[in-house]
């Protein structure tokens, strides 16, 4: 039963490790996303201002804008994407602790049940010794 206790920590110990990292994809998406949102907002107060160069870069700014929201939406479908994953590997790992939990409260019912009996044993084993 130690042996299965620590086989389904180790397990534990790499489900925890792959929700830490589906976390830290997430985040990075949302700091992408962030960035693109940043540099659309600063294309669009460009476009805005009232600049007299600024008329021959009105279709550059547009592919630029357009570049922008499609990667926006790739981030979009990605996040969602990572999303499910971190939802799952939180999931897988609850289930890892749940099970860790039931075995080890079975392991230490079985260490107490181990204990009663051999100390069962000897008080009978003194107890036939002090009658001849």
């Amino acid at each position: 039963m130690r042996e299965r206790l620590a086989k389904i920590e180790r397990i534990r110990s790499v489900q925890a490790r792959l929700h830490r990292i589906a976390e830290m994809r997430l985040a990075r998406l949302d700091q992408e996303r962030t960035a693109v949102r940043q540099d659309e907002e600063a294309l669009v107060a460009a476009l805005n201002d009232d600049d007299a160069l600024q008329g021959l870069f009105i279709d550059a700014m547009a592919r630029r804008l357009n570049v922008l929201a499609r990667k926006t939406e790739e981030l979009n479908k990605a996040r969602i994407a990572e999303n499910a994953l971190l939802v799952e590997a939180g999931l897988r790992l609850k289930r890892t602790e749940r099970l860790i939990g039931r075995t080890g409260s079975r392991h230490r019912e079985e260490e107490r049940k181990k204990a009663f009996e051999s100390l069962m044993q000897e008080l009978t084993a003194r107890h036939k010794a002090s009658f001849p």
